[in-house]
């Protein structure tokens, strides 16, 4: 199989994350492929028409894009342990997190990628808004994180996402559980292994 993505990404990080815990990452090659919003990546859409990273190529060839449904795939093949059945607060966990990760995102391209005679200060503060929520419930339920699925690696790789782009933003203020949670997840090998700045396995 392989894997479509740039080692910057958050949710090609995801991906990574999830391989190394279920013990599949040498059944994956990475392959390099970044992207820039407002532009077409011509190298994953054929993979994927929507031309976003990631995108998995699976065993029979066919390709699986969206971050949320690689892991479902991948979970799948490796005989479950990332989405307990039935646990759906464990799915509105992941989708809280995803959430926090999706308005980062937004949040990067407004701030960096657009130029700045036309950045929009409520779009900012809008996205911004959207990630102090998702961090409030997130430390609510710190709690139920403590065991590694969809979840856990969701938000510990937007929780990173956040560091890596935002710390100036102080993200661990108010927010003391979460923070606790992550210092010790994030020294996780599969976390430590994929860092923005880490390079893929040999």
């Amino acid at each position: 199989m392989q894997l479509i993505g740039g080692l910057g990404s958050p949710y090609v990080r995801k991906v990574r994350v999830a391989l190394a815990e279920l013990g599949m990452t040498d059944q994956v090659e990475l392959v390099p492929s970044g992207g820039q919003p407002g532009t077409l990546n011509q190298e994953t859409s054929g993979n994927n028409p929507v031309g976003k990273i990631p995108a998995l190529i699976m065993k029979d060839g066919a390709p699986l894009f969206d971050s949320r449904m690689i892991l479902r795939y991948l979970n799948d093949v490796a005989g479950g342990g990332l989405f307990p059945a039935g646990d759906w607060a464990m799915v509105r966990r992941e989708s809280t997190a995803e959430g926090m990760l999706d308005a980062g995102l937004l949040l990067r391209f407004e701030t960096f990628a657009r130029p700045e005679e036309y950045r929009w200060d409520g779009w900012i503060d809008g996205q911004w808004q959207k990630v102090s929520q998702c961090l409030a419930a997130l430390n609510k339920d710190v709690a139920d994180l403590g065991q590694v699925d969809a979840a856990s690696i969701t938000a510990g790789c937007a929780l990173g996402y956040l560091d890596f782009r935002f710390p100036d933003r102080h993200w661990r203020e108010g927010h003391d559980g979460l923070a606790k949670w992550y210092e010790e997840f994030r020294k996780r090998p599969s976390m430590a292994a994929t860092g923005p700045t880490a390079p893929p396995p040999a």
